[in-house]
C-alpha cells in the first residue's frame, strides 16, 4: 500500500512539473509566432550539387528570380542571378542528342582516348627515356655537375 501512495505521489510531481513547463513555454512565446513557420512557397530548390565533403552548389528559384549559390558549413555566397528560364512545352521538336552536338563542334581536332594514349614510334624505341632509371638520364645528371664545377 505504500508503494502505491509513493507511486501516485511521483506521478503527480511529474504531472506538475510538465504542467508548469507547459504553461511557461506557452506564456513566453504568447507574443512570438507559434511554432514552427511555413516555407515560403515561392522558394523552390531546383538542383542540389554536392562539390566536396562540407560544400556544394544550389539552384534556387525565389519568386521571379533564380540564384546560383554556393554553399558551405560557415557561409552562402550567390555565385550568379538571373531571371527564371520560360518553361518550353513538351510539343516542340526535341533538340539534337548531346553525341552529336558535341561531334559537330570539335570538328577534326577531337581524338578518341584510345588514339591519345597510343604512343608514338619514338616512345616505344626508348620506353625509358627521361627515367630514373635511364642511362641517358644519368649522362645529363653528370655533365651538368662537371659544367658547374668548370
Amino acid at each position: 500500500m505504500d508503494s502505491l501512495i509513493l507511486g501516485l505521489r511521483v506521478l503527480v510531481a511529474l504531472g506538475a512539473v510538465l504542467g508548469l513547463i507547459w504553461v511557461l513555454q506557452r506564456r513566453l512565446l504568447k507574443g512570438k509566432a507559434k511554432g514552427r513557420r511555413r516555407a515560403n512557397t515561392t522558394l523552390t530548390v531546383v538542383s542540389r550539387q554536392t562539390v566536396g565533403q562540407k560544400a556544394s552548389v544550389v539552384v534556387v528559384d525565389a519568386g521571379d528570380k533564380r540564384f546560383l549559390l554556393g554553399v558551405t558549413e560557415h557561409a552562402i555566397n550567390v555565385l550568379h542571378s538571373g531571371d527564371v528560364p520560360v518553361e518550353v512545352p513538351e510539343n516542340s521538336p526535341a533538340p539534337e542528342s548531346f553525341a552529336d552536338i558535341f561531334r559537330d563542334a570539335g570538328g577534326p581536332g577531337l581524338r578518341r582516348r584510345s588514339e591519345i594514349h597510343r604512343r608514338s614510334e619514338l616512345d616505344k624505341a626508348q620506353p625509358m627515356d627521361g627515367s630514373i632509371l635511364a642511362g641517358s638520364t644519368w649522362r645529363q645528371a653528370a655533365e651538368a655537375i662537371r659544367g658547374r664545377r668548370n
